[in-house]
């Protein structure tokens, strides 16, 4: 508990998770922690709404694209990318969702690639 009473977000993640909390839910309660849900959400790419929901055990989209998401933004982890070489992964997911764009040649070529059987893709019919 914090000096208000009130339970830190890695308690209340533990409550609502138990033992089955997974690290990217540990992880992303210890960053809310030491910063703000806010500062989180920006963070990962996510809502507010999407952070709280995750350590409340409560969400109900998909698990493993937020999992994906800190793990790259959080934990550092890194894919290399065919065109942009290491990048973390958090940023790999976010160039996927980006639209074409023919006024920059770098954009185009990684919009492909996205597209084009990179193992790293989450694209459906990539």
């Amino acid at each position: 508990m914090n000096v208000a009473g009130k339970l830190s977000a890695l308690e209340r993640a533990a409550a609502a998770w138990g033992e089955a909390m997974p690290d990217e839910v540990r992880e992303l309660a210890a960053y809310v922690d030491r910063n703000t849900g806010a500062a989180a959400a920006k963070t990962i790419g996510y809502s507010g709404a999407v952070v709280s929901n995750m350590l409340n055990a409560r969400y109900t989209g998909d698990h493993e694209a937020v999992f994906a998401k800190i793990r790259g933004a959080l934990m550092g982890e890194v894919v290399v990318c065919p065109v942009l070489g290491e990048i973390g992964r958090h940023r790999c997911l976010s160039e996927q969702k980006m639209p074409f764009a023919t006024s920059n040649a770098a954009r185009a070529r990684v919009y492909r690639a996205c597209r084009t059987g990179c193992p790293h893709s989450r694209l459906k019919g990539a």
